[in-house]
């Protein structure tokens, strides 16, 4: 059931937000915050409604006549408070641009309507160009504006107040206002929060943190909203002098110089080199650096930085970038490490061509069928495993705790401190397994203390725990420890790059990164690989080779519901041909019961009726048969996402994870046979004299689509 919000929900927020900067960040404040403060807690609640509501508008003017609500008693009385206290007031001449933007179409043509304007203005102009026809004539003449000065009100939240929203969020946005709609989506429950939460803290130590952090949002804030060279080229020279206090604002302002860098490369190459200069300890910025040395020729100067870089690199990822530049550029290798390490790969595997859009589920598949275990891991694995392995001292018995109950990705990782400020807590947890069902139990215990509490580094699901205890029982202790001891060194760098699937032959573990044709190695992923090995796992690297498999099979799906997918409407009936080689191999069908009545089109149109599914099974009891069924096959329908979309939802609800191949006869009857005026079932069938003797009926659609699979596949030899 929705939850309804209070009448004055947005105050209760505004004050939950005042309270918060008065209690916990009083030390981040200058004095126009204090003042700022002490006058809206001498406002009367109808005062500090009306503030409320004029800070949760976007618009630098809010129109008076639009500030009237019901939990309002005399909006002029509160607008005159707010006045007197100084914490709003009237647009004057100088605002008379903004003033006329504001104005709608016909509100620009009635105040020029009075003046005689050569040439005259035509109704068929643009919102835009009028705005600037307006604001040139009254430049000149700003007197004649006077009257709609106090119509509005200017809403100078940024003055303050988004300083305060800024400090309990920690970024700002051009969308919504930032801890008004993380409030108001907390309160409808339509928001995760952090259980237990007690005390918002202080997300800053000093005020000049504070503040440099939010003068870099705002900069990215302006980055965001311009347009022209010129207006980057401003920016940029302005941030190059912002000074950056704390880790954050350092990589805050890494990030901006980089975008700047890429958005003036073109445009000013001095300025650019000065960009990249101005980066504070950033390995991009070190490797763009000397690319860009390179290409104008200064390739001593080159060499000398990529052996440095060699000698006391700032990361591995970095350290990589110097290896495979000095050897391919200096040392004449013909290919990278990256190239390398592609093309020495342990293993070539041919997959069926129809897992173009899938590759990590045909090679899942080529496994499976030989009898081993596969889990399709990626990132996934390793920061849930992490996360668990690290709870308490990551969101609990911490000194960088949560800042308030929004905050979901811990602070000392996104600083990389969390090895450096806790190693003691870290170094003791580890010497503290001695087998891996030590590690398996602590894993599990946390899983069990903390399930479904929010965080940033992974999603709780039912088989959350089934890879990890595969990994833990079939590794060695020793190398997941040094594994997970290397990421609370450098989580921000390991974090991600982990290969696609961990595969499970007996008691052998290994992990695989499957590359497509044509797909490359990432850095980062070499980075992560050549961890994991240097810590004892097994990682291999799958080139997949493309074949056309001969003996697919094919499983011809068709099914009838009570009505669309997004409507909440459930399966009525399923049928399969299942073909090989040309030939029909099997068929199976089965009415279902779904739980809900048949509305009457439907039954019109189907013949299917709630009599005949009364003693049906449901779906949940012929999920398994079903399963076996297409297990192995190439899943085929017309309009093949319908019937797909709806056995997957339908999985779905019986906890079941569904997924496999499909082909759609409709997208494959529009490439064999161009130029036909339809590509429904019916008329096709109609078109190609198809077996369809009771359209709408699973079993006979499924039956007349397998017959067009045929001509599909016989157009194509």
């Amino acid at each position: 059931m929705k939850k309804e919000l209070p009448e004055k929900y947005y105050l209760a927020h505004f004050k939950e937000l005042i309270t918060f900067i008065d209690t916990q960040c009083r030390h981040l404040l200058e004095q126009k915050h204090v003042d700022f403060i002490n006058k809206v807690n001498r406002l009367t609640e109808q005062g500090q409604c009306m503030l409320a509501r004029i800070y949760s508008r976007k618009p630098l003017l809010v129109a008076i006549t639009t500030l009237n609500y019901n939990e309002i008693d005399s909006p002029t009385l509160a607008l005159e408070e707010l006045k007197t206290a100084q914490l709003i007031s009237h647009p004057n001449y100088t605002d008379y641009q903004h003033v006329l933007t504001h104005l709608t179409k016909p509100a620009l043509l009635a105040l020029l309507a009075p003046f005689d304007i050569q040439p005259s203005i035509k109704k068929s102009v643009t919102k835009a160009q009028l705005v600037a026809q307006t604001c040139d004539f009254f430049a000149t003449k700003p007197e004649h504006l006077t009257c709609l000065y106090n119509q509005f009100v200017i809403n100078n939240r940024f003055a303050v107040y988004e300083y305060f929203e800024f400090l309990y969020i920690g970024r700002l946005s051009t969308g919504d206002i930032n801890h008004q709609n993380s409030f108001v989506l907390r309160d409808l429950g339509l928001r995760t929060t952090r259980e237990n939460h007690t005390v918002s803290l202080a997300r800053f130590d000093t005020r000049e943190e504070a503040q440099s952090n939010y003068a870099l949002n705002r900069y990215r804030m302006a980055f965001k909203s311009a347009q022209s060279d010129d207006e980057y080229q401003a920016l940029a020279i302005e941030l190059i002098n912002q000074p950056a206090e704390g880790t954050l604002a350092v990589n805050l302002k890494n990030k901006l110089l980089l975008r700047l860098h890429q958005q003036l490369k073109k445009y000013n190459i001095e300025l650019c080199f000065t960009l990249l200069n101005a980066c504070e300890n950033s390995a991009e910025a070190t490797e763009l650096q000397i690319r860009e040395q390179y290409r104008q020729g200064n390739k001593e100067w080159v060499k000398i930085q990529l052996e440095t870089i060699i000698e006391d690199p700032l990361t591995d990822d970095l350290l990589y970038f110097a290896d495979d530049f000095l050897m391919r550029k200096f040392n004449k290798q013909t290919r990278s490490r990256l190239s390398a390490m592609l093309a020495d790969t342990q293993c070539v595997i041919e997959i069926d061509e129809v897992y173009r859009n899938d590759v990590e589920q045909g090679v899942t598949e080529h496994y499976t069928q030989q009898g081993l275990t596969v889990f399709y891991t990626e990132n996934t694995l390793w920061q849930s495993l992490f996360g668990l392995v690290f709870w308490r001292e990551l969101y609990i018995d911490t000194p960088t705790p949560p800042c308030n109950e929004f905050d979901m990705f811990p602070q000392s990782l996104r600083t990389d401190c969390f090895y450096h400020t806790q190693h003691q807590q870290i170094e003791a947890l580890l010497a503290n397994w001695q087998t891996p069902d030590d590690l398996l139990k602590h894993v599990c215990k946390s899983a069990a203390h903390y399930f479904e509490q929010a965080n940033g580094l992974f999603r709780w699901h039912s088989e959350l725990l089934r890879p990890l205890e595969v990994l833990i029982l079939n590794s060695s202790l020793a190398a997941l420890k040094s594994h997970l001891k290397n990421m609370t060194m450098r989580f921000m760098q390991l974090k991600d790059g982990y290969p696609d699937l961990m595969v499970l032959n007996a008691n052998k573990l290994h992990f695989e990164e499957v590359k497509a044709p044509g797909d490359k190695l990432r850095r980062n992923q070499l980075t992560t690989i050549d961890c994991l090995k240097s810590n004892g796992f097994n990682v291999h690297i799958a080139a997949v080779k493309w074949v056309n498999d001969p003996n697919r099979i094919y499983s011809v799906v068709d099914i009838e519901t009570t009505g669309s997918l997004k409507g909440g409407n459930r399966i009525t009936e399923i049928g399969i041909v299942k073909m090989q080689h040309g030939k029909v191999i099997d068929t199976w069908s089965t009415l279902i019961n779904p739980q809900m009545r048949i509305p009457k089109f439907i039954v019109s149109l189907t013949g299917i009726n709630d009599a005949m599914v009364a003693t049906a099974p449901r779906f949940t009891e012929i999920a398994e048969t079903l399963l076996n069924k297409l297990k192995g096959t190439i899943f085929v329908a017309h309009n093949v996402n319908f019937d797909y979309g709806f056995i997957r939802k339908e999985c779905e609800m019986a906890g079941i994870h569904f997924k496999m191949p499909k082909l759609c006869t409709v997208v494959e009857s529009r490439k064999a046979f161009a130029g036909l005026k339809s590509y429904s079932l019916g008329n096709l069938s109609a078109h190609f004299d198809l077996n369809l003797t009771s359209h709408h009926r699973a079993l006979a659609d499924a039956s007349a689509t397998a017959e067009l699979l045929l001509l599909i596949q016989q157009s194509q030899n």
